[in-house]
């Protein structure tokens, strides 16, 4: 997959028709790719949820950058 098949994938992927929030920036072998986000619509964020990952991965930038979007 290309850089360019993947910024696609990522803006068709993060369209929503109402509110939603921006967690960040999409990223494609190590490297930032400029102008595509990931979202998560608002209706969602009531849901359950899960954020895993290894020491140093993000998840408490994640939930910081939530608690900050909400």
């Amino acid at each position: 997959m290309s850089s360019l098949q993947f910024r696609e994938k990522i803006t068709k992927g993060y369209s929503f028709k109402k509110d939603f929030i921006t967690l960040g920036g999409a990223m494609f072998e190590g490297e930032c790719i400029s102008d595509t986000h990931v979202k998560i619509p608002l209706k969602t964020i009531s849901r359950h949820g899960l954020i895993a990952g290894a020491t140093g991965t993000g998840k408490t930038k994640t939930l910081q950058v939530m608690a900050e979007q909400l």
